[in-house]
């Protein structure tokens, strides 16, 4: 669990509670959750199946058949959701006492309980058990990195996949490569691959997708031993893959390997909203060129706006080079008001590379630029494995039926 940002699901019919738990939430310190809505169970039920929230706050009612069917339901869809019940005492009829009322939703499952109005004390203590029961559970789920740009041309698919192989290399058959470069994904083509299996078909098993399928449908590349989730074969196909299945399939993919290395498509849509909040390392990939730095400038601003955290942040320079009025490092971290973390140096035969489908990495010389700065990054990626996670902070209002 990440104690800093969790995901936090809100089920209920009354509206007030959202904005109940958010104030709590707001008076405790450190603390930059994640939180969603969802008006009732059904819906409840769906967005935990596919946001894998670490906890889930429930509205009890006087019925308590729905409840039951949530906590089962989420038993088996979402098992590391921490569930707690919120009730105000008036709910029920002055013959049930709240003692009895607590038992009963033991019996279904329910982990907790906070009472209404919710003080922000109880919630930080909520917060605090559920993490000490969930940070054995969560250490063992898989680290997300995310290559994403402000613009194309940038070579941020060539260092997914360049990064991609090089983790694999250090763990074979547990890496898995996600081209979300919906519109116009090149993973593929640049490990010379060709899948008979894309994206577009966990679209088609959404109802039965979990961490077993979402590894059939990835195809190995013998190379490296990483498994590659293709993109889909065209932007027709691509318009159907919305970001609950984009978080639903992330979601799995940890639970199913050790790294998941996720190409995205330059665009600041919910899909990629739903990569980045699911992310625990996002790698900003620039050039030293003035226009596009200015791009990265901007966008730097509008993921602040959108409360995607700093804390896993990465800025990538690449293709650097030292010629006469290039921008240094230093000067690139000026111009965008954040430290550059890695440079990876310009390399001609990169293009080669991606023409014949065999990444450079695997004929880079050991003590070549090019290998240090992406074992740099692969480095950077297994730090997060012992490191705090760093995922998402934005508010959903509402989940999609």
């Amino acid at each position: 669990m990440d104690k800093k940002n969790p995901k936090i699901l809100i089920v209920g019919p009354d509206r007030t509670l959202q904005r109940e738990v958010e104030s709590a939430l707001a008076a405790i310190e450190d603390i930059n959750p994640v939180t969603i809505y969802a008006p009732d169970f059904r819906q409840g039920i769906e967005s935990a199946r596919n946001r894998r929230p670490e906890m889930a706050l429930v509205e009890m009612g006087r019925d308590n058949r729905y409840l039951r069917m949530f906590v089962e339901e989420v038993g088996a869809a979402s098992p590391e959701t921490a569930i707690a019940a919120v009730f105000h005492p008036s709910t029920f009829s002055e013959h049930a006492s709240e003692s009895e009322v607590v038992i009963e939703a033991l019996r279904l499952g329910v982990q907790d309980f906070l009472r209404r109005p919710i003080s922000s004390k109880d919630l930080e203590q909520f917060l605090q058990r559920t993490f000490k029961y969930a940070v054995g559970r969560q250490s063992q789920q898989g680290i997300i990195a995310t290559f994403f740009s402000n613009k194309g041309g940038v070579g941020k698919s060539t260092l997914a996949v360049n990064v991609a192989c090089a983790l694999g290399k250090t763990a074979p058959g547990r890496v898995l490569l996600v081209d979300g470069s919906l519109q116009m994904g090149v993973c593929a083509n640049l490990l010379d691959m060709t899948p008979r299996t894309s994206i577009m078909d966990a679209v088609r098993e959404r109802d039965r997708l979990d961490e077993t399928l979402v590894r059939e449908l990835s195809v190995l590349h013998e190379p490296s031993g990483v498994h590659l989730l293709a993109a889909p074969a065209d932007a027709v196909e691509a318009s159907k893959v919305d970001d609950e299945l984009m978080s639903r399939v992330l979601t799995l993919a940890r639970r199913a390997f050790d790294y998941v290395v996720v190409d995205t498509f330059p665009m600041l849509d919910s899909v990629m909203m739903a990569v980045l909040d699911l992310a625990d390392r996002r790698f900003l990939v620039t050039e030293s060129v003035v226009p596009t730095l200015r791009g990265a400038l901007r966008l730097l601003k509008t993921l602040d706006d959108v409360r995607i955290p700093s804390e896993g942040r990465r800025i990538v320079l690449n293709r650097y080079s030292t010629f006469d009025g290039n921008l240094r490092p230093d000067d690139v971290a000026k111009r965008i008001g954040s430290a550059v973390e890695h440079v990876v140096p310009y390399q001609k035969k990169l293009l080669v590379a991606a023409n014949l489908g065999t990444p450079y990495i695997f004929s880079a010389g050991v003590a070549s630029d090019f290998r240090r700065a992406i074992g740099k990054i692969v480095e950077d990626i297994q730090g997060a494995r012992s490191g705090s996670r760093s995922s998402g902070a934005r508010s959903t209002n509402e989940v999609n039926a």
